[in-house]
């Protein structure tokens, strides 16, 4: 920063506190882009970048990087008819959910990091020995003492057993006599999907065609209640015109569908990450354009056990996938339509998240506080991409997509650049800013352009009560709230240190001033005395 961009802000520091200033300041950062390759998402396909803070995707270094790609043909298992379902547990194996017309086609398949099947369940063994078939496996969750969780579709059950195939219980689906919430028309729709199973053993159903919210159960297998039951999204018009519209005028409109959850997963915290399916797109575009998130339009949500949404939206824009929409009626070019589609996620042990888009075919990884760090992917299957990706799960440095249109799962492998972003995140979230720092330099000399390092460094500056140089990094990386923050404490610093001098300052003026006037009054009743006693004259 040029000298003069000190002194003026030094100036400013000053004039605030004279003037009483006590709020933060929170500046718009303006700084060139010369040289940042700005781009078009629908031309990008295959190429990995990020947002600024304009919301114009920037190229970036590939994050990940294709490692290999495995069928059921190409392992000697059989095609994955249809496959539904990816999860990693805590030892890095990878568990597949897939369903089919035959009974060898539903199955759960255990695989190595590496991809190598290590065992294939087309069942569960019962008490009395039987094997009972898989219905359709459309979900798996492992516990980290290896208890396998099968959410099985067509059955309506979910299967817990352990890794022999041994039932351990089975979880029937909520009925009448559990909630006098549970309808007829409930039991009809109820298709358990996804699920996951948290630290107290409380299991979290995605059920399809469930839009009341996510079916819990206690851990004792019984229904609890629906969690974090979605809001309807109506337009006002629209709820004006159904109160003054007739019976007929009202059977032919369409209702306010409730938010309908897709997808579930559980970080290290014991918090649920659930995506949305049926979000009103009108409020999408909104918040895209304004570039703020609420919970309104959140594609992707963060949900405590009251079903409270705590995700952080504090990103150029809120995390909703691409900021590019296309409409084919202004756009006959465009590769697909209208907003991001997620259908998946899966977290990091850093606090990340990964989405996955199969409207886009694309991969979009977020921070803790809802930064964009890097997106990839594309449509083109030829070329590596996706067709229809549907499920995604991660495990230390790699990805895992599974792509139900080729019926395929692909393997991403971290880059240099991808890995030392996770460990400046990781070393951030544990305290340990120093480390942070060096490695979010090493980042800006892969990407001088890559906003998330400035403000990591200026993350490091702040915390060594380096102030000044904190808000000249997060001026750099357009990180408005940092710099308020930062402000504020620097307001403070030059406050306390120029406090004491101009207080001293001050005291010793108004004591010579004071002085003085003694002084003059003594000389003035001295003279007035004199003059009295006729010992001098005027």
């Amino acid at each position: 920063m040029k000298k003069n961009s000190q002194v003026f802000r030094f100036l400013t520091v000053i004039v605030t506190v004279l003037c009483m200033g006590a709020g933060s300041l929170i500046v718009s950062a303006e700084s060139s882009d010369a040289g940042m390759e700005q781009i078009n998402a629908q031309k990008l396909s295959f190429s990995s970048y990020t947002y600024n803070n304009w919301g114009v995707p920037v190229k970036c270094p590939d994050p990940y990087t294709i490692e290999k790609a495995v069928t059921g043909v190409t392992l000697g298992i059989g095609d994955f008819k249809k496959p539904n379902d990816l999860f990693a547990d805590h030892k890095g194996n990878i568990y597949l959910a897939a369903s089919g017309d035959t009974a060898a086609d539903n199955r759960l398949i255990k695989f190595d990091s590496r991809l190598k099947v290590i065992k294939i369940w087309t069942g569960y063994t019962d008490s009395s020995g039987a094997v009972v078939p898989f219905k359709e496996p459309q979900g798996v969750f492992v516990t980290p003492d290896d208890s396998i969780y099968v959410a099985d579709g067509i059955s309506k059950n979910i299967i817990e057993m352990d890794q022999q195939g041994k039932a351990i219980r089975i979880i029937a689906p909520p009925s009448k006599q559990d909630s006098t919430i549970i309808t007829d028309d409930f039991i009809e729709r109820y298709r358990p999907s996804k699920l996951v199973v948290d630290s107290t053993g409380r299991i979290h159903v995605v059920a399809i065609s469930v839009n009341e919210g996510i079916v819990d159960f206690d851990p004792d297998g019984k229904f609890e209640g629906f969690l974090a039951a979605g809001k309807v999204n109506a337009n006002p018009m629209e709820v004006l015109w159904k109160k003054i519209s007739t019976q007929a005028q009202l059977d032919k409109m369409q209702d306010f569908v409730p938010i309908e959850y897709n997808n579930i997963s559980l970080d290290n915290e014991d918090f649920i990450f659930a995506t949305a399916a049926a979000i009103d797109e009108k409020i999408v575009r909104s918040e895209i354009h304004s570039g703020r998130g609420t919970e309104n339009g959140a594609l992707v949500r963060r949900l405590n056990m009251l079903g409270k949404d705590i995700l952080r939206r504090k990103g150029f824009g809120p995390p909703s996938g691409d900021y590019d929409i296309f409409d084919l009626d202004n756009n006959m070019d465009a590769a697909y339509k209208g907003i991001s589609h997620m259908v998946d996620v899966a977290n990091g042990s850093e606090g990340t998240y990964t989405v996955l888009d199969d409207n886009r075919s694309r991969i979009f990884t977020y921070d803790s506080e809802g930064n964009l760090l890097y997106a990839f992917g594309g449509p083109d299957v030829t070329a590596g991409g996706f067709r229809t990706p549907n499920s995604i799960a991660q495990s230390g440095s790699y990805l895992y997509v599974l792509d139900s249109g080729t019926r395929t799962i692909t393997v991403f492998r971290r880059t240099e650049f991808g890995e030392n972003i996770s460990q400046a995140i990781m070393w951030q979230e544990s305290g340990d800013y120093h480390k942070s720092a060096e490695l979010w330099n090493m980042v800006l000399t892969q990407n001088a352009n890559y906003d998330q390092a400035y403000s990591g460094l200026g993350k490091a500056a702040y915390r060594d009560g380096e102030y000044e140089k904190a808000m000249e990094l997060f001026e750099l990386g357009y990180n408005k709230d940092w710099y308020s923050r930062a402000y504020v404490e620097y307001r403070k610093k030059v406050v306390a240190d120029w406090f004491a001098p101009a207080a001293v300052t001050v005291f010793i003026a108004v004591s010579i001033l004071l002085t003085i006037v003694k002084v003059r009054k003594v000389i003035t009743r001295k003279k007035m005395e004199a003059l009295e006693k006729g010992w001098i004259d005027l």
